[in-house]
């Protein structure tokens, strides 16, 4: 899935997504792929894979999506 990252904590190492469909997807630093957290940014276009977790919507393998080269 698509979507934009709209809250990077660092120092916790949480974030938050607005994925394509509209719903909001948290991640934790090891979710993060390809990257580091600090690269992450809001506003920054991620595609990631998403679940429903225990307490909350999930994005696991979130990666930049960087244009191709």
């Amino acid at each position: 899935m698509t979507g934009t990252i709209t809250h990077v904590q660092l120092d916790r190492g949480v974030g938050s997504i607005r994925g394509a469909d509209g719903r909001i997807y948290s991640f934790r630093r090891s979710d993060v792929r390809d990257c580091w957290l600090h690269d992450l940014s809001e506003g920054a276009a991620v595609t990631f894979e998403a679940r429903t977790g225990a307490r909350a919507l999930e994005a696991t393998a979130v990666r930049l999506d960087r244009p191709p080269r």
